[in-house]
């Protein structure tokens, strides 16, 4: 009986050692797979950022390369805050900055986005950073288009619109029965103005500042018709982050509370304000 004991005994450390070494590796990689967000970021002291290229908030040198703007120098400064580094790691189109976030490509979306339902399906946003008013605007000798808003709502209006985008969405929330004259993603905002400067839509949404940038180069080309000259909406300007990942959040949005504190985000918009009042600050967090 003792002899056999044993030899049940011994079957048993035998085959305990095989499933360690079949389904020990199997633990290590799933470990490793679920690796979340913010540990990914404290391994490697990289915070690794998509990017699209939008007014002052970034601009890119086209001979250069190299990025500035307000949300280059917020980025920067919080990362060195946090102890890590900021590494611009893709440029990406309005349309995959989500779908690139999903795929693990970058941590968040270092550029301006505007905070709005449809985003918010897929992906979690920082503490706004600033809000930017949009108007409407018009070929100034258009006189067909006119400041009031029921006209404008119409199949025979034609709305510049950026694929993915929110021109695209206020577009469809603001006048659902105007046309839309698509460009791609990846198009430069000027070339989206340039639909309506020529001639190829009616009216395109933009903020003030964008327009003035614009018609440094088109001057007098184009003429604001919001109502009132009240925005049609102001939006709230956020960093785009994972879904899901609350510690990497959590660390963003620590991060920033500390830079409002200290001023930092108001003195980056005005290092860049060519245009004084294009943007709205928040006052705290």
């Amino acid at each position: 009986m003792m002899k056999n004991a044993l030899m049940v005994l011994a079957t048993v450390f035998i085959v305990l050692g095989i499933q360690h070494f079949i389904i020990a590796p199997h633990h290590k990689m799933e470990a490793t797979k679920q690796e979340n967000v913010y540990d990914r970021v404290m391994r490697t002291g990289t915070i690794r950022c998509g990017y699209t290229p939008y007014s002052i908030g970034l601009m890119k040198d086209p001979n250069t390369g190299k990025l500035s703007g307000v949300y280059y120098d917020i980025i920067t400064q919080l990362a060195h805050n946090l102890g890590l580094k900021a590494e611009w790691t893709e440029e990406v189109g309005w349309g995959e900055q989500i779908a690139g976030l999903n795929a693990g490509r970058y941590d968040m979306i270092c550029s301006p986005v505007s905070l709005n339902a449809g985003r918010a399906r897929a992906a979690d946003f920082s503490i706004p950073l600033y809000g930017s008013p949009v108007h409407i605007w018009a070929r100034k000798n258009d006189t067909a288009i006119t400041d009031d808003m029921k006209t404008l709502d119409n199949p025979k209006v034609k709305i510049a619109v950026m694929d993915g985008e929110q021109t695209s969405v206020f577009a469809r929330e603001f006048f659902p029965k105007a046309q839309e004259v698509s460009l791609p993603q990846m198009s430069p905002f000027s070339d989206l103005v340039m639909q309506v400067t020529s001639g190829k839509a009616d009216i395109v949404f933009a903020e003030p500042l964008a327009i003035h940038e614009f018609e440094k180069t088109h001057p007098g080309s184009l003429r604001q018709v919001t109502p009132d000259g009240k925005p049609l909406i102001t939006v709230p300007n956020i960093i785009l982050l994972p879904r899901g990942q609350y510690e990497f959040k959590e660390m963003i949005d620590n991060g920033l509370r500390e830079m409002f504190n200290a001023h930092l985000i108001g003195k980056a918009i005005d290092k860049y304000e060519t245009w004084p009042g294009s943007y709205i600050r928040e006052t705290g967090r």
